[in-house]
């Protein structure tokens, strides 16, 4: 009974102990939470609080893959070195310090030492390293002895943001986008960009964050998100190839011709994807630079209207075929191309060989005359009928483009108050109707699709990792702008203007062009009404077939010529050519074996290596080839056909890596026991020791790669 009465007597004191305990707790809580909530309460609102942000913003991709646009992360590193023992601080400042000034050559080791010193020696926690640190900097850091410690005991403070990252530099960055204003979480940004925002941001997430000294501001946790917090990503039809061929040459015709602006657009005829979209302006913004710098500051193709001039007699031709009042063979009186409309006399710019001439010429030599005496003759009494045509061809509305910031067109109503009797010749040859470059492209391509008017745009998919999230299919605008026939009319009498007319200095007998050129006089209200031209080329190609529609527009040339053939054809032509040079399967001309081997695309030949790779690479491409049945190749071209050979390799001698990639150079020695030694890149060009020689285990092979 002794021995029970103790152990109850020890429970009951137990409990007591704990009563007091859970009492006092509780008391101090209740302190806390009513009696002093108010002050601390106020306190944690003044260090620390609760901020609504985002995850990693997604990528923008090329159709074949290639980075457009991605967020490179940065650290702003700040260090708490008062918590460290001197023996440990004074053992690792040196060598931090030396670190420190090869990664940010300003500061040299001496400065860091006395910097680091001072704000230890006034207990300062939030000490400054670097405020813009990448991803390997910061893990070279993170690797010195005096940081190789968990996160709490290095006292390393890392606060990480994202700077948005264009991988091709300049290369289509209106288009792909940038930012244009607003702050950190509310950043605007224009193109692909700032239409797709709701995507690419990324996911919502909060953190909390405290007061440091110098009252900044950290995240609590120092691990920047990833992973479910990320953007989508954006794939784009942007062809990064073309797109750099129709930057350079429109780069180079705006140098040479000294204009203001240009802009050039291409477009897959059957779908309505942009291909390449280049806008380049002179840059103002610097009063020291030459007259010849340009940059890609507003997206003209989209944003800009103005007159079209002779490139919209092509919808005032098709407006009459299509209504059959006329037809290519028939005879016009061009009055030696004077006429005039009521008070004002139109002119052609250049004076006809003959007085009468066929609308198939008209067209072919531009004449405004003529255009303008059908316009008047068939649509003078009844205007109604040809606006209403322009309409029904779309070209009143929008094209869609998935851009913000593209303008609407402005085509005259007969009822409106500034209609008179000069508008309809007029706007029959491209005056007192605005259009933009691309909306004028996307009417062109619909007459080189037989009459059905995609919708052009920018983005096939939205994915989230692999996963597709947003699938966008071509869009129809109008089923049929005008019959099918009327279309290959149209495509017909416009192959001629390159072969016979105005563009006959662009012609080339390697493939079939069609297309217009225009030039137009545009007034600038600032200087009197000074006049100024804006050249201009729109078309497709090749013309029995079309594969790609595309438009020039060169605004203001100054040196040299101003007709569109001169000025906007020479860019027009290099795209073509390049076209066909890097788009092997679109190569489709009827006269294709004509095609010099400076035109010609021909089959790629893929580095020697893996037969199964190798068979992957080229079904991917869509490319026939003859393959052996080996586990190792060589490849070969013959005239336009790719074939694999067998690949010897002995186990008794050092294999044949020439021709391959590193990877599979690397993995044919190793796995023969030989040890690699390489230089360069590319494919391999020298193997020392050669190929068939005798070797040993464990022997060093050198490659080199070009």
């Amino acid at each position: 009974m002794g021995i029970k009465k103790d152990i109850l007597l020890r429970i009951n004191i137990i409990f007591i102990v704990l009563c007091v305990l859970a009492t006092l707790i509780f008391a101090q809580a209740f302190k806390i939470q009513v009696v002093e909530g108010e002050k601390w309460r106020e306190m944690g609102k003044r260090n620390y609080k609760i901020e609504d942000t985002t995850g990693t913003r997604g990528n923008i991709y090329s159709e074949d893959g290639r980075l457009l646009s991605t967020s490179m992360p940065l650290f702003s590193l700040h260090w708490d070195n008062t918590f460290l023992p001197d023996s440990v601080y004074t053992a690792h400042v040196d060598s931090l310090c030396l670190l420190l000034s090869e990664l940010y050559p300003d500061t040299n080791p001496e400065e860091y030492k006395a910097h680091f010193d001072e704000k230890r020696r006034q207990r300062n926690a939030y000490v400054l390293i670097q405020r813009r640190t990448n991803y390997a900097e910061l893990q070279r850091i993170k690797q010195l002895s005096i940081f190789n410690k968990s996160k709490y005991k290095r006292g390393l403070i890392i606060d990480p943001y994202y700077q948005r990252l264009a991988p091709f530099g300049s290369l289509g960055r209106r288009t792909i986008g940038y930012p244009i204003g607003g702050k950190e979480d509310t950043i605007i940004f224009s193109g692909v960009e700032g239409f797709y925002g709701t995507y690419l941001i990324g996911k919502p997430l909060r953190r909390i964050i405290r007061r440091v000294a110098g009252n900044d501001w950290i995240a609590i946790n120092d691990d920047f998100q990833t992973g479910e917090y990320e953007g989508n990503d954006v794939y784009t039809t942007i062809d990064i190839n073309l797109q750099e061929v129709v930057e350079n040459a429109l780069l180079t015709t705006l140098r040479q011709h000294q204009a203001a602006y240009g802009c050039a657009v291409v477009m897959e005829t059957a779908t309505g994807k942009i291909k390449a979209i280049a806008n380049l302006g002179r840059d103002t913004t610097n009063n020291s630079s030459p007259d010849d710098t340009y940059s890609e500051r507003y997206n003209y193709a989209v944003g800009e209207l103005s007159e079209m001039g002779s490139t919209f007699k092509v919808a005032s031709l098709t407006a009459l075929l299509d209504h059959n009042l006329v037809t290519d063979t028939m005879q016009v009186d061009l009055e030696w191309g004077k006429k005039k409309f009521y008070d004002k006399l139109m002119t052609d710019s250049h004076p006809p060989s003959q007085r009468k001439e066929t609308v198939r010429r008209i067209m072919e030599t531009s004449s405004n005359v003529g255009i303008a005496k059908l316009a008047d003759q068939f649509y003078g009494k009844n205007p109604n009928k040809f606006v209403d045509k322009l309409r029904a061809m779309h070209l009143d509305q929008l094209s869609g483009i998935d851009i913000i910031g593209e303008q609407a067109p402005m085509i005259k109503n007969p009822s409106s108050t500034d209609w008179s009797g000069v508008t309809l010749p007029w706007m029959s040859i491209g005056y007192e109707v605005k259009l933009t470059p691309l909306q004028l492209l996307t009417f062109y391509n619909a007459i080189a699709n037989d009459g059905k008017m995609m919708k052009p745009y920018l983005v096939t998919d939205v994915k989230d990792e692999q996963r597709v999230i947003r699938h966008y299919n071509p869009t129809v605008l109008e089923k049929q702008i005008c019959r099918p026939e009327t279309a290959q009319k149209v495509r017909d009498i416009l192959k001629g203007v390159l072969e016979e007319g105005t563009a006959k200095a662009l012609y080339t007998p390697d493939f079939s062009i069609a297309g217009k050129t225009g030039t137009a006089k545009i007034a600038k209200n600032r200087e009197g009404y000074k006049e100024i031209y804006q050249a201009s080329i729109a078309g497709f190609f090749p013309a029995e077939k079309p594969v790609y529609s595309c438009i020039v527009v060169i605004n203001s040339p100054t040196q040299g010529d101003y007709y569109g053939a001169s000025v906007a054809g020479p860019v027009f032509k290099e795209i073509i050519q390049k076209c066909y040079a890097l788009s092997y399967k679109y190569q489709t001309p009827i006269n294709q074996k004509s095609i010099p081997d400076t035109l010609r695309a021909l089959p790629p030949v893929a580095k020697n290596g893996y037969g199964a790779d190798l068979m992957r690479l080229y079904q991917k491409l869509d490319i026939s080839c003859q393959y052996a049945p080996t586990e190792w190749q060589t490849v070969s071209r013959s005239h336009d056909s790719i074939y694999t050979y067998r690949l010897s390799m002995s186990e008794k001698a050092v294999p044949n890596v020439m021709g391959m990639g590193l990877r599979d150079a690397v993995y044919v020695l190793e796995k023969n026991r030989l040890k690699v030694r390489f230089n360069g890149r590319g494919k391999v060009i020298k193997q020392q020791p050669q190929s068939g020689s005798s070797y040993k285990q464990g022997q060093t092979v050198y490659i080199e790669l070009r």
